[in-house]
């Protein structure tokens, strides 16, 4: 999987942090509840069927990074992460070679709504799992857990505005993301709010993103889009996920697991 940087202009509001991105994905037409929505209910525990390598097909996923670099089994839907075969040289904080790691589209789009991901994460630093609501228009929302940061999570948006601030929250006591939790984005046209184990833990209002008059809130419809990719470089992007990888202190191989997804519609 090929990543890209977020353009410039795009609001980074973890630091200098950035996140997988994919090609563009057709999206399945649903009927909207609302004239200001778009949402189907939608669950999935990822069983074969569920995804696809032919962005042409009509499954409810598609896998946009090569055969090979995802599985799907009994533990669910598994995205790796994998040593390079090149040697990786570290040196002032990065690597000088990026691992490609998986990622995977909803061919769906959902506008409002609540998405809720089951999921766990390898507790390497440098590696980033990320479950995101990726909008044509460039817009986010983003939940992603920090392999250097166990015991917390982030939660950030993107929009066309330079500053808006991102929040971390922390993981219920005694665990950490290589736990299974359940994180949630409850997104309607007022607010989002996240949470995990059904605990919220941040409310963003569509008031606190006004700057110079105009708001900054994500109001487009928005693809899912799972991954697990390599924080390595830049030094910004690094520093953020607590890397480099030290590969040579590293598993080979690494997996982010989700075990289900699933989309309602109360808005």
């Amino acid at each position: 999987m090929k990543l890209l940087i977020h353009t410039l202009g795009l609001l980074i509001v973890t630091f200098l942090g950035t996140s997988v991105r994919a090609a563009s994905i057709p999206t399945i037409n649903q009927n909207p509840r609302r004239s200001s929505g778009q949402c189907a209910p939608f669950h999935s525990a990822f069983q074969h069927s569920d995804i696809s390598s032919n962005s042409f097909t009509s499954t409810p996923f598609v896998a946009v990074s090569p055969r090979g670099s995802y599985n799907v089994g009994s533990n669910g839907l598994e995205l790796y992460l994998e040593k390079p075969n090149k040697p990786v040289k570290m040196k002032d904080g990065v690597n000088d070679f990026v691992a490609e790691g998986a990622t995977v589209n909803s061919t769906f789009s959902v506008l409002y709504g609540k998405i809720s991901f089951e999921l766990s994460a390898p507790t390497v630093p440098g590696v980033v799992t990320a479950a995101i609501m990726l909008a044509d228009q460039h817009d986010e929302i983003d939940i992603e857990l920090l392999g250097g940061d166990t015991t917390h999570w982030q939660s950030n948006i993107f929009t066309t505005s330079p500053k808006i601030r991102s929040l971390s929250g922390s993981l219920p006591k005694k665990t950490d993301i290589e736990s299974t939790h359940t994180y949630t984005i409850d997104w309607n046209e007022d607010r989002i709010v996240w949470s995990v184990d059904e605990s919220a833990v941040r409310t963003l209002r569509k008031s606190e993103t006004k700057i110079n008059g105009s708001h900054h809130f994500p109001s487009h419809p928005a693809r899912i889009q799972l991954g697990i990719w390599d924080a390595s470089n830049p030094a910004g992007t690094a520093e953020w996920a607590r890397g480099p990888i030290e590969w040579s202190k590293s598993p080979h191989k690494m997996a982010a697991t989700f075990k289900s997804v699933t989309v309602e519609c109360p808005y």
